[in-house]
């Protein structure tokens, strides 16, 4: 199936930005929307309002620590994988040979 193109508008800091997306990708989009609106409020208490590039900075600094974090996570998480399954067909090889 198809996945067809659907125009939306998010409002990102009060700002509409009209974006042409993929259906399926709609839902991640307006996620991301949230929390970036949720990210600007929270520098913006924590910079006492204070707006522009800093607090720009800083939402994109917050969500890039967390992406490259997270991917750091999985990347480790799926290597452990990996060597348990490696390990499991060196045992059944060598236990095979016995």
């Amino acid at each position: 199936m198809e996945d067809r193109e659907l125009t939306i508008n998010l409002i990102i800091d009060g700002i509409s930005y009209p974006l042409t997306v993929k259906a399926s990708e709609e839902p991640h989009y307006r996620k991301a929307a949230r929390l970036v609106n949720s990210k600007l409020s929270l520098y913006k208490d924590l910079f006492g309002g204070e707006g522009g590039a800093r607090i720009t900075t800083m939402v994109a600094l917050d969500i890039a620590y967390n992406l490259v974090t997270q991917n750091e996570e999985t990347g480790s998480a799926e290597v452990m994988h990996k060597i348990g399954e490696l390990t499991r067909l060196l045992d059944n090889t060598l236990n095979a040979k016995k």
